[in-house]
């Protein structure tokens, strides 16, 4: 949202601002704002380029922004793979730009997040049936806790007619 409001305010200009208006004060041209940085821009210079490089160089202007691709590892291969890019390892590039890592990465993240809401429904689904199930045979939690305090107690009686027996 911050980079639509901030693009959009680059294109319209600052209110205040002329370009090479003459000023009514003094006869001089009022000089351009930058509406983001308050540090006076000094005049545009023409950029010259050289034409004098050789055909095979790589334009070093564009070159050097631009990120061509990457070589793939053996997970970006394998996540390549899985999200259905390629049909087979060896089809796979020397070079993969990294937006088709990207678009395949959410391709699997997408395909994971449906597993894991099938995972939820069907594991949702046997806890219900099994919960109906405990209620036909009348177990319920209290009465589970129920009988573990009375077995618990037991065990506790007989450890203490063991260690009376022991001690006389």
């Amino acid at each position: 949202m911050w980079r639509g409001v901030l693009r959009l305010r680059s294109l319209v200009p600052a209110r205040g601002t002329a370009t090479h208006v003459p000023s009514r004060l003094s006869g001089q041209v009022a000089s351009h704002r930058r509406s983001l940085c308050t540090r006076q821009s000094p005049e545009p210079q023409l950029k010259t380029t050289h034409t004098a490089l050789p055909t095979g160089a790589p334009d070093v202007a564009s070159s050097a922004y631009k990120l061509q691709g990457r070589i793939p590892t053996a997970a970006d291969k394998k996540v390549l793979l899985w999200s259905g890019r390629f049909k087979q390892e060896q089809d796979i590039p020397e070079m993969v730009s990294i937006e088709m890592l990207y678009a395949a990465r959410n391709k699997i993240r997408v395909k994971i997040c449906y597993l894991m809401i099938g995972v939820s429904v069907l594991a949702c689904l046997v806890m219900v049936i099994s919960g109906k199930k405990a209620f036909k045979n009348k177990e319920n939690l209290t009465k589970w806790n129920l009988d573990k305090k009375a077995k618990l107690k037991e065990q506790f009686e007989q450890e203490r007619e063991t260690l009376a027996g022991k001690a006389q």
